[in-house]
């Protein structure tokens, strides 16, 4: 096997993971969000909303910049099965921080839900099994099967 197509499979993840649909469907949308967030805070404007939260935050826009950078490559790197997981890490440790910022520096808890509820599903697809969806069904078409009897 030529080292291209190692690193192809490696990516893309074997073709089981391939042919999971749901699995591409999650991924694309909490990657797909995750992207564009992440484009939103290369704007460089003072009048845009992510400076003025950098700014309160207080680092500098570097962080603001460092933050974009890590979300985009992280949610390019959670569309593929083989990088899901990788890129999950790192779009959980945006959110983890975003909840510490909101929480203390930013001093507003109540917004720590919005990027807890990033958190949590960048978490749940990035470590969905996708052999449990046909355990699911399985399951119900035993229910279905024994309410007929």
């Amino acid at each position: 096997m030529s080292a291209i197509r190692r690193l192809l499979t490696m990516i893309t993840g074997s073709p089981k993971d391939r042919r999971d649909v749901v699995g591409w469907l999650l991924r694309i949308g909490v990657g797909g969000l995750f992207i564009l967030i992440s484009i939103t805070k290369f704007d460089d404007s003072p009048r845009s909303t992510w400076y003025q939260i950098f700014a309160r935050i207080g680092i500098g826009q570097w962080f603001r910049v460092a933050t974009g950078v890590i979300q985009l490559s992280g949610g390019i790197l959670f569309l593929f099965p083989g990088t899901c997981r990788v890129g999950g890490a790192m779009l959980a440790a945006t959110m983890l921080g975003a909840m510490v910022a909101d929480a203390t520096v930013l001093g507003n808890p109540l917004l720590v839900f919005v990027p807890g509820a990033l958190f949590a599903a960048v978490v749940i697809v990035a470590l969905r099994d996708p052999s449990l969806d046909s355990t699911i069904a399985t399951i119900e078409r035993r229910k279905a099967l024994r309410a007929r009897r």
